[in-house]
């Protein structure tokens, strides 16, 4: 999640987004928010996966124009059921600290929660952060999330180059056992 100009401290007032769907019509909407709100640029290899995930994948929208966005997919767990993993969550700078990132995340957890998704077996979400954004991990944990692990270097072209893994648990699942990286990083 890119960072806001305004100050933490700062209130602004909450925005509330329309959510719709991801289309061939809107895509070019989402490569221009995500090379807008990211430090990497996502290749065509990312937006052909989201084409297999549109049950998960939203655009927010403010006064019609895309102003935020959240892509998810599912994935299989060793231990069963699925796992619900938030690849991108973005907001464009104007717009941040003003709720959409909430709106869009609590969508996610919904949908994965709901009946009519009751299909996916999904018993778990989860997303990676970079280890020095300390607002996007205050702002996962306020939803429940938990760091289960690290990963150095997990990304290739930012620094620093080291990711915590969060999780949270859906549908009475079990969140998938932390690796030895937790340790590591507590050591």
């Amino acid at each position: 999640m890119a960072e806001a100009s305004a100050s933490s401290t700062s209130k602004r007032k909450p925005l509330k987004v329309d959510i719709g769907c991801l289309t061939e019509k809107n895509v070019g909407q989402l490569k221009k928010l995500n090379l807008a709100t990211f430090p990497v640029t996502y290749q065509e290899q990312f937006y052909n996966l989201l084409w297999k995930n549109l049950e998960y994948c939203r655009l927010g929208y403010y006064a019609d124009s895309v102003v935020s966005a959240i892509c998810c997919r599912i994935e299989d767990r060793p231990q069963g059921g699925k796992a619900l993993y938030i690849m991108t969550l973005s907001v464009l700078t104007p717009y941040q600290r003003r709720g959409i990132a909430s709106q869009l995340v609590k969508w996610a957890i919904e949908k994965a929660e709901s009946e009519e998704r009751k299909c996916d077996e999904v018993q778990e979400i989860y997303l990676n952060v970079q280890t020095s954004n300390e607002s996007a991990l205050t702002f996962y944990k306020s939803f429940g999330f938990e760091i289960t692990e690290t990963i150095p270097n997990y990304y290739v072209r930012i620094s620093p180059p080291d990711c915590h893994v969060l999780r949270k648990s859906l549908n009475g699942g079990i969140v998938s056992p932390p690796g030895d990286s937790e340790r590591k990083e507590l050591e």
